[in-house]
């Protein structure tokens, strides 16, 4: 099943200066690992050294906010796009 990955303008460099990606995969975290099989340097910035997805990464994904521990579960449909952003934290 593909689906478009956006991602932010930090992201671009290392993926060669796309805006938006093709990836496959069933839920949020296997597009993740699809598309870092294609652009491996993007594994440095989307998991950590367990093989996580980062806790600063958020998506956004048919008009909600998935956080990274639900990336796992989150289902995907074909065509589905996916907007990858930062969590802001503030106080």
């Amino acid at each position: 099943m593909s689906v478009s990955i956006q991602l932010p303008p930090i992201l671009r460099a290392v993926s060669g200066g796309a805006r938006v990606l093709d990836a496959e995969g069933s839920s949020i975290a296997a597009a993740l690992s699809d598309l870092t099989k294609r652009h491996p340097a993007l594994a440095l910035h989307f998991f950590d050294e367990a093989g996580a997805i980062r806790h600063n990464i958020v998506f956004l994904h048919d008009g909600a906010i998935i956080r990274a521990r639900e990336a796992a579960a989150r289902k995907l449909k074909d065509g589905d796009e996916i907007v990858i952003t930062n969590a802001l934290a503030g106080g």
